[in-house]
């Protein structure tokens, strides 16, 4: 897998999708589109760097005109910026594919495309009317990531599930990540209001490892960096490389939670603990999820770091702690 940046045009993105809309799958009718695309779907994590020409400081990344397409270079100038704006990004900046990806299908709409492409300006010498792209991209917005990445299969997903639940129950040891402890907890929390009772979800096994723990209060819990035993069925694993790869930084923002929970837990990755001590420690340290997944001040700062569980906290968290997850008290 590569770490040599892709260099992409802002357009490029838009137009990529656009593409995928109108029914392409492989071909989508331009050489650095079909570049692009093939580079993304062998490697998600795939560095992209955005270019674009410009007047300013960020000169310095400047792609030149090689990639432009008719209109001129102010229309060719002006439909990047205005990709960029919409990201809420710079010339030059950096994010894996699938990140990049992501973000585009969220801040950039059909709207934002007919003006992009200029769709409704009267066709002159100085302005003329861009490519007809806005509805295209609608529909290749609605077909979504897994579109253009390439994707593990419900079946294969299924399969993965019914493993590593099975394991998980037969395991002598849980391995959890710091802040899926918190994780557990909202989830069990949630039904708990909701008056229902715990069963499996497909994404995850949170129900595999709070059931575990409450027929074995004891049982012993490693914490450990990264994706865990109740990570196997997530849509959003990437199992090449055993990375997290769902939401906008997602897996940057968790790595953040994580080593939070460790302080606050005065624990470190490889420490292990039986499962009730571990949740007594976790209960006594951390009263929110706004202290650990609000970033303590419920504010998101960015895509990257946004909010989990409200800024304000999730009842869910509340009703596990005064619970006790539900594990039996000596």
């Amino acid at each position: 897998m590569s770490q040599e940046p892709l260099q992409v045009r802002p357009y490029q993105l838009v137009h990529l999708v656009a593409a995928l809309g109108a029914g392409a799958t492989a071909d989508l009718g331009d050489r650095r589109l079909n570049e692009i695309l093939k580079a993304v779907r062998e490697d998600p994590l795939r560095p992209v760097t955005l270019r674009c020409n410009v007047d300013t400081m960020f000169r310095y990344q400047n792609p030149g005109r090689a990639e432009d397409t008719a209109g001129g270079e102010l229309f060719n100038d002006r439909r990047d910026l205005h990709v960029l704006q919409r990201l809420g990004l710079c010339p030059g900046d950096t994010r894996p594919a699938v990140t990049l990806f992501e973000r585009v299908l969220d801040a950039v709409d059909g709207e934002s495309v007919r003006d992009m492409e200029c769709e409704d300006s009267p066709a002159s010498v100085r302005w003329p009317r861009g490519r007809t792209l806005s509805r295209d991209y609608e529909q290749g917005r609605r077909l979504g990531l897994q579109a253009i990445l390439s994707w593990r299969t419900a079946a294969e997903m299924a399969r993965v599930k019914e493993e590593s639940a099975r394991q998980m129950l037969a395991a002598e040891r849980l391995r959890i990540r710091p802040h899926h402890l918190m994780c557990m907890s909202c989830f069990y929390g949630r039904a708990r209001q909701r008056g229902e009772a715990l069963a499996p979800i497909a994404a995850d096994n949170l129900f595999e490892a709070i059931d575990a723990i409450q027929r074995r209060p004891e049982i012993p819990v490693t914490l450990v960096a990264g994706p865990c035993m109740i990570c196997p069925p997530c849509p959003h694993l990437y199992p090449a490389v055993n990375f997290c790869i769902g939401g906008i930084g997602m897996a940057l923002r968790d790595q953040k939670k994580d080593l939070d929970v460790l302080q606050r837990l005065d624990l470190t990755y490889g420490d292990t603990l039986p499962a009730r001590e571990l949740y007594r420690r976790l209960y006594a340290s951390i009263a929110s999820t706004t202290e650990i997944c609000g970033n303590r001040t419920g504010v998101a700062t960015a895509p990257e770091w946004r909010v989990c569980g409200g800024p304000n906290g999730d009842p869910g968290y509340l009703r596990a702690r005064e619970e006790m997850l539900g594990i039996p008290q000596e």
